[in-house]
């Protein structure tokens, strides 16, 4: 008999360009526009407070990411499937990504840090139980994105690449995904008797929420954000 688990959980993206991009957990560079590579070399951001908007934006995506407090980054309470995600022009094409870990919460004012810790099969600890970070907590993961010319993401690329680059290995046989019939479920495949903790994950999107501005210095900032449901056999 097939293990089968379940997470539900948040997962937030942050994108900023002007001629530069700076995130807090991804570094992008952009393959096929070599003059735009060569500006990002040349600009470094380092200020956090370049992520989130000012008071001014309050209310907002950034502005419940700023204040650190999962309590505010809450499923939908309205049974509406959501639409899909539309990214901004200035994002599109392929890109090249590397991941590094920055921490984590424990969400739950109830169950106590050390319960939640002896129990690897939790998931957040165990391989696979976050499919987009497939190994949490490991630094430096290359993977690539693409955003194609509809400015939708091409999600079964995205995926696969995400999943393969923090396994380390070919692990993804199929990813199915259509997102005009259904932009928010996912199906992946794991190739045979290679990937201990997985055969399959359904990926499931309950709500989505996404925000674009312009910080105090004029740099566009995109976060975007999924609540996904998550099972695994």
């Amino acid at each position: 008999m097939n293990r089968i688990t379940a997470l539900c959980g948040r997962i937030t993206w942050y994108f900023v360009l002007s001629e530069a991009i700076f995130s807090s957990v991804h570094s992008f560079s952009l393959e096929k526009d070599a003059a735009r590579r060569d500006t990002l070399k040349k600009v470094i951001i380092t200020s956090g407070s370049l992520l989130f908007p000012s008071a001014a934006y309050s209310e907002g995506l950034g502005d419940k990411l700023a204040k650190k407090d999962p309590s505010l980054l809450k499923n939908s309470v309205f049974n509406i499937p959501p639409s899909v995600q539309v990214y901004p022009d200035w994002m599109k094409g392929e890109w090249q990504v590397m991941s590094s870990f920055r921490g984590y919460l424990f969400p739950s004012q109830t169950i106590p840090k050390s319960t939640l810790t002896k129990d690897v099969t939790v998931p957040g600890f165990q391989k696979c139980s976050i499919a987009a970070t497939s190994d949490v907590g490991k630094e430096n993961v290359p993977w690539k994105m693409k955003i194609l010319n509809d400015g939708q993401e091409d999600r079964i690329t995205t995926l696969a690449s995400q999943i393969d680059g923090y396994l380390g290995y070919k692990a993804v046989a199929q990813t199915i995904y259509n997102g005009k019939s259904n932009p928010n479920r996912i199906s992946v495949d794991f190739v045979d008797y290679k990937t201990i903790n997985a055969e399959r994950i359904e990926l499931f999107c309950n709500a989505r929420e996404s925000e674009l501005y312009k910080n105090d210095d004029g740099v566009p900032i995109f976060l975007c954000s999924e609540y996904l449901r998550q099972v695994t056999f």
